[in-house]
């Protein structure tokens, strides 16, 4: 028995690199697909391939209507690609992906343009996997072209050699407001006075945007975060990014920015505040609103992450 088992375990295969796929199939309904990053090449004689599937994933259904489907492995500049398919609530698209092109082949399922390798698949067989099915493919047609690709690890798209970074633009907002915060001179109080009026409201849309492999990277950070409880400045920086991973979650540019240009100046206020057990307390709080913004309730997740931000400010006694 794993000690701990759901988060040791979500931890450890975190922890391994792999690429990063969208599987796409086209019902009477439209076209839909789903970011994956379970893909493997099974055979070459007969030509399978492998994806798994989250049994929640209306992707199934679809699939198994038309027994097609294809397997589109993105580029390093297809995060925004990525980050689409992996985006909850969507339906079938009757005109295609917007502002994603695609080509057919064989099966007709979309396949991603500009996509690193592409197979084309027919389904040959569905296998269980816990609260996963395996949809394995007998490769009808593949291609692709060079490039480098985009690498799924630790909760985050990376590249080959370096972390993926946010966007210019969004990394210049933020860097521009901090340095007016700083300009200000802001103080912790009046920082979280601003954030409890604009955190909740990231809470509320990623409570209905948040997508799975995004949840994946909130657990993530969490269970990091749990690990440093008595190193201050790594626990500082890993709480900072999962309020900035929820923002990201919320899939607004705005508040993106700016939640990113509070973190810098408060990890300057907040780093000798904290002791071992308000870094405890966090952990704690982290985990419960986490279970709240699950829910899908944007009203619950607005309230809990208000409550969130009265407790920090409590704790790190700050008036």
């Amino acid at each position: 028995m794993i000690e701990n088992s759901g988060h040791t375990f979500r931890q450890a295969a975190g922890r391994f690199a792999s690429g990063v796929t969208v599987v796409t199939t086209r019902v009477p309904d439209g076209a839909y697909g789903v970011t994956v990053s379970s893909f493997a090449s099974l055979s070459l004689n007969p030509l399978l391939v492998t994806v798994s599937i989250n049994r929640s994933s209306q992707l199934l259904e679809h699939v198994r209507s038309v027994e097609a489907f294809a397997v589109s492995v993105l580029a390093s500049d297809q995060q925004q690609v990525a980050h689409y398919f992996a985006t909850s609530g969507r339906m079938p698209e009757p005109d295609g992906f917007p502002g994603v092109p695609t080509t057919v082949h064989q099966t007709g399922a979309p396949i991603i343009a500009g996509s690193l390798s592409w197979f084309d698949c027919m389904l040959e067989d569905t296998l269980a996997g816990g609260d996963h099915e395996i949809l394995v493919g007998r490769v009808a047609a593949a291609g692709g072209g060079t490039g480098e690709p985009l690498v799924y690890w630790a909760g985050e798209y990376r590249s080959l050699t370096t972390e993926m970074p946010r966007s210019d633009q969004l990394a210049n907002a933020s860097d521009g407001l901090a340095v007016a915060y700083h300009v200000l001179d802001v103080g912790p109080a009046e920082m979280l006075d601003a954030q409890n009026s604009i955190e909740p409201a990231i809470a509320a849309l990623a409570s209905v945007r948040t997508s799975p492999e995004q949840w994946d990277r909130l657990d993530d950070l969490v269970d990091q975060s749990e690990l440093v409880v008595d190193q201050p400045d790594d626990f500082n920086l890993l709480a900072l990014a999962f309020h900035g991973a929820i923002a990201d979650a919320a899939g607004n540019r705005l508040l993106q920015a700016t939640l990113a240009s509070f973190g810098q100046v408060q990890s300057i206020h907040y780093r000798d505040r904290g002791s071992p057990e308000s870094a405890r307390a966090a952990v704690a709080a982290h985990r419960h609103l986490l279970s709240v913004l699950r829910r899908g309730d944007p009203e619950a997740a607005s309230e809990e992450m208000r409550k969130h931000l009265d407790a920090v400010k409590q704790q790190l006694q700050i008036s």
